[in-house]
């Protein structure tokens, strides 16, 4: 499993390959969870930062943490929903085959990058932070998008066979349009 994780974080052709064969679903979810956690824990923590009295205490040390978890979860699957649609779309555009659960796998296997994004871009979206904190927020954000990009790309060459030219146009089309949906439906 470690092996696995090691071949996520570079994108390796092998990596791509598990879902070309059905056998990376396991591991898609995995890191759908674990970025839907991170995204939830990122609203807790600027909840905490604007609702000092959000109940953390005997029972509620649990409960609220698991709650904000599990809406993060819930929030991450919506989006990727979405991604998985327009991931299809620049795809098909672009001369792949599509396939909703293949997709679904080759963005969980392109995830690892979103365990860093995700949280950082939402509480840095929803929650305004200042400062030295806003600029950290930026030097982070900015590897972890382009990281992000590499590995989509590298996902839809191996996984939808589409050239890496092709591929650069499609991931940067799906960018531009999920950027602009996160802008009209974020508050």
């Amino acid at each position: 499993m470690a092996e696995v994780y090691r071949g996520m974080l570079v994108g390796n052709k092998e990596i791509f390959q598990l879902a070309l064969d059905g056998k990376a679903r396991k591991f898609a979810l995995l890191n759908i969870v674990i970025v839907g956690i991170l995204y939830g824990l990122s609203n807790l923590f600027g909840a905490l930062k604007t609702t000092p009295d959000l109940p953390l205490t005997d029972k509620f040390v649990i409960i609220t943490p698991l709650i904000f978890s599990t809406a993060g979860v819930v929030t991450i699957s919506a989006a990727l929903i979405g991604f998985t649609l327009v991931y299809w779309a620049a795809s098909r555009a672009f001369g792949g085959h599509g396939g909703f659960g293949l997709i679904l796998d080759l963005i969980g296997l392109a995830a690892i990058p979103f365990w860093i994004l995700a949280p950082l871009a939402n509480y840095g979206l929803r929650f305004t932070p200042e400062g030295s904190v806003r600029t950290l927020l930026l030097i982070l954000i900015i590897p972890a998008f382009l990281w992000s990009f590499v590995l989509i790309r590298k996902s839809m060459i191996c996984g939808q066979n589409i050239s890496m030219g092709k591929a650069t146009f499609a991931v940067a089309g799906m960018w531009i349009f999920s950027v602009s949906a996160i802008y009209v439906f974020t508050p």
